[in-house]
């Protein structure tokens, strides 16, 4: 028997689980608001069916309370499809899954309470060991070296989660570090698994070409088109689409995307009837499409259809403790089960250079050196300059953090020291001024809140480029909210 409890401010909803439960043997505890749920899990339940709008509290506030307190408890949120991007939030919070109201499918909700409770039930160890077997063999199966990284593994949790939802997914992350493996492997999670994987880059053909690519076309349509073609959106009917670069994608073409998104059906280049079509969109970019959206590059509508559910793959300097594994995978995926065994110096190396390329540029120097060594140790003499010369930060590891912050008050000094100076300046312009001849002060008013809003509107822009349009990553170095950054940056623009 397990414990269970429903937190949620729909009384018939209550009712459902507990009817739907309650007849397994579990025991059902049932909340209709936070403050109710709070003196709930003082006591410890194996699930927790949580609905994420309540009157009182949100939550993915009441989630981080839940596994706080009681970290073993499984979560499964509770969402309207408006609230996806929450959910999927909470996943990364450590949320076990989520469920869309309402519930069309008894068959999937019983399996999904099911798996959580098998979990909740069952030793960590014992589950967490079948369930690395299944993604290692899963991971080997579609080329996908993921590390062990908690932010590899944590990225990995929440995909598998998601593969399983018919929902379009948007991968960020900068070029070379496996995008499009991502999406392999989130497919053969997927139950489109036996169904067809096409990939295309948008940036790789011109419009007219992508065009017929991804949609196909008559006979007749155009100047060499001696026969009929399908596109791959219907090659890949019931499978997987993975769009590369879909911030390369024309207008025309972004317009025809959002289309199939909002109706399912395409239509040929050059014919009349639409087609129906039932293939899972997962998109990939590593350009900052708020950016592209604010300069008119990119539709909005189709960023807000694609931006319900983001993954963001890390770039290789932001989780060096995978480098290792990934070398040494490299050198036996290139040379056999005896390559030469890279050198304590040359790991220490490879761990601390910033790969700007990722791990496409890992793999191409493992295999640079590797043909550059006669002998069985890859040493020093073998590494590219570029990573030879690297100088290591030298920061007492006990005072790293000590001097994070004083580099980071350092710099907040020199901005306020700049500002002082650009005051001081204004003060001696306002001083040279004849008043009495005239002066057009909202005029000047209006200038002034120009610049102060154009200045904004780059600080903000450089923040969301470099943290690769995730909004929460760029208001945690703002040092404000995601929604207030969200405000300005419309403001300024």
């Amino acid at each position: 028997m397990a414990r269970i409890l429903v937190v949620d401010d729909e009384v018939e909803m209550g009712n459902f689980f507990n009817f739907f439960l309650d007849g397994k043997g579990h025991e059902i505890t049932v909340a209709e608001n936070g403050r109710d749920a709070r003196k709930a899990f003082q006591d410890y339940y194996h699930l927790v069916l949580l609905d994420l709008k309540l009157p009182d509290v949100n939550g993915i506030t009441l989630l981080k309370e839940i596994k706080a307190r009681h970290p073993d408890s499984e979560v499964i949120i509770m969402t309207g499809y408006s609230t996806v991007k929450s959910a999927v939030e909470a996943i990364q919070l450590g949320a076990y899954d989520y469920l869309e109201k309402p519930f069309d499918n008894l068959d999937a909700l019983e399996g999904i309470i099911n798996r959580a409770l098998s979990r909740a039930l069952a030793k960590g160890e014992t589950y967490d060991d079948e369930e690395m077997v299944r993604r290692k063999t899963t991971l080997k199966k579609v080329g996908f070296v993921a590390g062990r990284s908690e932010k590899m593994q944590r990225l990995l949790t929440v995909a598998e989660r998601l593969a399983k939802k018919n929902i379009t997914i948007l991968i960020r992350g900068e070029t070379g570090t496996g995008k499009e493996v991502l999406a392999r492997y989130i497919h053969s999670v997927s139950d489109r698994a036996d169904k067809p994987f096409l990939a295309i880059n948008c940036g790789a053909f011109t419009e007219t070409l992508l065009d017929s690519e991804l949609f196909g076309h008559e006979k007749g349509a155009f100047t060499g088109a001696t026969s009929q073609h399908k596109g791959i959106f219907e090659v890949a009917h019931r499978g997987t689409l993975f769009l590369d670069e879909i911030g390369e994608a024309a207008l025309p073409i972004q317009v025809k995307l959002l289309r199939v998104l909002e109706t399912g059906e395409i239509f040929r280049v050059g014919g009349e009837s639409p087609i129906r079509v039932d293939t899972r969109l997962i998109a990939a970019t590593n350009a900052p499409l708020e950016k592209l959206v604010a300069e008119q590059r990119f539709r909005e509508d189709l960023f807000y259809r694609l931006d319900v559910v983001t993954l963001h793959l890390p770039a290789l300097r932001e989780r060096p403790e995978d480098i290792p594994l990934l070398a040494e995978h490299f050198l036996h995926q290139r040379h056999g089960p005896t390559p030469p065994r890279l050198s304590t110096e040359v790991m220490d190396a490879l761990t601390r250079y910033k790969w700007p390329g990722n791990i496409r540029e890992l793999a191409n120097v493992i295999e640079q050196m590797a043909a550059l060594c006669d002998g069985s140790v890859i040493t020093p003499e073998h590494l590219p300059p570029k990573i030879k010369n690297e100088k290591p930060l030298v920061i007492d590891e006990l005072n790293a953090g000590a001097a994070e912050e004083q580099v980071a008050g350092s710099e907040q000094d020199t901005v306020e020291k700049r500002l002082e100076e650009i005051a001081d300046r204004l003060d001696s312009l306002v001083n040279q001024i004849d008043v009495k001849a005239g002066f057009d002060l909202p005029l000047y008013l209006d200038k002034l809140k120009e610049i102060t809003n154009e200045s904004a509107r780059k600080l903000i822009a450089k923040a969301l480029q470099e943290a690769g349009g995730r909004y929460p990553q760029a208001a945690e170095w703002l040092e404000t909210t995601p929604r207030v950054l969200r405000y300005l940056y419309k403001e300024k623009k």
